[in-house]
C-alpha cells in the first residue's frame, strides 16, 4: 500500500473515533485551560474536546505550513549563477489527490465531531426542569413553575435544566461560560437552552468565584457561583446584565422556591418600603437613579413632587393620584413617555403584582433613607424597623 493510501486510510479511521469520543461527557468539573473557564457541566467536555481538535489541527497546521514556507525559502534561495528554468512540473495526480482528500477527510471529521456535540447540546432530555427566562433592557427574570422570579437563576443539581428564553424589546443572548451555554433571544419568538450541573455552589452570601482562580477544587463553596451575561450588544447598559447562576440540591433548591415565591407575603404593609423596595429597586437601578443622576430613564429622586405637577394626574383627571400614574408607569410604560427620555422601558407585567408596585411606590417616599451607591437603606437605619437607630 503506497503511502498516500496508508495516510487516508488512518484518516478516515480517527472520524469515527473522534465523533465517537466527542458524545462522551462527564458530571465532573474539568479544569480551566488557556482557553476555556471551568467545565460545570455535562456538556462542556464535549464542547472543550471539539475546539482541542480544532485547535491542534490548526496548531499543526500552521507549523507545517510555516515550516515548509521557511525551509523552501532557504534551500530554493537564489545563488549566484543560477539560471531561470521552464521545465517545471504541470501535473502529479497522486499529490493532487492527496491534497484534496486528506483536506476533505479533516473537515468532514471536524464536522462530524461538531455536530455530535451540537445534538448533545440542542436536545433536552425529556425531564428537564423548565424556567422561564425574560431578557430585557437591561435585566433578566427568571420565573419558575410555582410563580417564584429572580434576577439570579437558581438551578437544582444533578437535574437537566431547559431554558425557555424569549426577549421583550431587543436582541438578546444568554451566556453562561461555566455550562458552555451560550444562546441568541430573539424578541417574537422563544428559543432554548439546557445543561446539568452536578456540582452545588451554595446559595449567595459570600463573594463570587473568583475568575483568577486555577483549579476546581471548592466547588461546593458557597462562594462558588456561575457567571451568567448578555452576550449579544443590547444598547447602552448592556454591560449591567452581569448575573449569576446558584447550584442547590434537591432540598435547598425546592425550599428556595417556596421561600422566593413567598418572600413578600410575610411583610407587614408598614415595612414595605425598606424590606422589599431595595429588593425590588435593584432591578430598576439600571436605568433610574434616586440622587438625581442622570440616567436612561427620569431619576427616582424628586418624583412625587414632578408626577403631582403634571396635567393629566389630579382629582377627577386621568391619574387620581400620582400612585396610579406611577402604577399605569410600570405595566404599560409606553403610554406616557417623560419627555426627552426614550420609550425603551420594558413592561413588568406578569413580573411585579400589585404589593411589589406598593413596595416600590413607598420606596419613592423614602428615597432620603437609602444610600444611592446601591439603592438599601443606610448605616444609620435600623434593618428590622426603618427607623434611625
Amino acid at each position: 500500500m503506497s503511502m498516500t493510501h496508508q495516510i487516508l486510510a488512518h484518516a478516515a479511521s480517527q472520524v469515527s473515533a473522534l465523533a465517537a469520543y466527542a458524545q462522551t461527557s462527564t458530571a465532573a468539573p474539568t479544569a480551566p485551560t488557556f482557553w476555556m473557564p471551568i467545565g460545570a457541566s455535562t456538556i462542556s467536555q464535549g464542547v472543550d474536546y471539539t475546539l482541542d481538535v480544532i485547535n491542534w489541527i490548526c496548531y499543526v497546521s500552521f507549523a507545517l505550513v510555516i515550516g515548509l514556507m521557511v525551509w523552501f525559502v532557504i534551500k530554493y534561495r537564489h545563488r549566484t549563477g543560477d539560471k531561470f528554468r521552464t521545465d517545471y512540473p504541470h501535473h502529479n495526480t497522486p499529490l493532487e489527490i492527496t491534497w484534496s482528500v486528506i483536506p476533505t477527510i479533516i473537515v468532514i471529521g471536524i464536522f462530524v465531531v461538531g455536530f455530535r456535540s451540537y445534538l448533545d447540546i440542542y436536545t433536552a432530555p425529556k425531564n428537564a426542569f423548565d424556567i422561564k427566562v425574560t431578557a430585557q433592557k437591561w435585566a433578566w427574570s427568571f420565573q419558575y413553575p410555582n410563580g417564584a422570579i429572580s434576577d439570579d437563576l437558581y438551578v437544582p443539581a444533578g437535574r437537566p435544566v431547559r431554558l425557555v428564553l424569549r426577549s421583550s424589546d431587543v436582541l438578546h443572548a444568554l451566556y453562561i461560560p461555566d455550562f458552555r451555554v451560550k444562546r441568541d433571544i430573539v424578541p417574537g419568538r422563544y428559543t432554548y437552552a439546557w445543561f446539568q450541573c452536578d456540582f452545588p455552589t451554595g446559595q449567595p452570601g459570600k463573594s463570587p468565584r473568583d475568575p483568577n482562580a486555577k483549579t476546581v477544587t471548592g466547588m461546593e463553596d458557597p462562594a462558588q457561583a456561575h457567571r451568567l451575561s448578555c452576550a449579544e450588544y443590547c444598547g447602552t447598559g448592556h454591560s449591567k446584565m452581569n448575573r449569576y447562576v446558584y447550584v442547590l440540591d434537591e432540598a435547598s433548591f425546592a425550599q428556595w422556591m417556596i421561600d422566593q415565591s413567598q418572600w413578600m407575603d410575610k411583610i407587614p404593609e408598614e415595612e414595605l418600603y425598606f424590606k422589599a423596595g431595595p429588593k425590588i429597586y435593584a432591578r430598576c437601578q439600571q436605568c433610574h437613579s434616586i440622587d438625581g443622576a442622570l440616567g436612561i430613564g427620569p431619576s427616582w429622586k424628586g418624583i412625587v413632587e414632578r408626577v403631582k405637577a403634571y396635567p393629566f394626574v389630579g382629582e377627577g383627571k386621568e391619574y387620581g393620584t400620582w400612585e396610579d400614574y406611577v402604577r399605569t408607569s410600570v405595566l404599560i410604560p409606553g403610554k406616557y413617555v417623560v419627555p426627552t427620555y426614550g420609550n425603551v422601558m420594558p413592561s413588568f407585567k406578569g413580573q411585579l403584582n400589585d404589593k411589589a408596585i406598593d413596595a416600590v411606590i413607598a420606596y419613592m417616599q423614602q428615597l432620603d433613607k437609602f444610600d444611592p451607591k446601591n439603592g438599601k437603606l443606610k448605616p444609620e437605619f435600623d434593618p428590622a424597623t426603618g427607623m434611625k437607630k
